[in-house]
């Protein structure tokens, strides 16, 4: 019962790693922070989390056209 508790914990924390990719943490900042604050704490970070520098351009780009 506690190693599938353990294995759905490391499933969310993969979860907020990838719904991570995308800000200036990244996968394994979010994933670090998952597993240290819980995935719920971290999807909370993710909503206030700055965009990569990538997205922000890909914006910039779309908001100059």
């Amino acid at each position: 019962m506690q190693l599938m508790i353990i294995i759905l914990y490391l499933l969310a924390a993969i979860v907020c790693g990838l719904l991570g990719r995308k800000t200036s943490f990244g996968f394994l900042g979010h994933f670090i922070l998952a597993v240290v604050i819980t995935p719920i704490g971290d999807f909370l970070v993710q909503l206030v989390a700055r965009p990569s520098r990538e997205v922000r351009e890909k914006i910039k780009d779309i908001e100059d056209y």
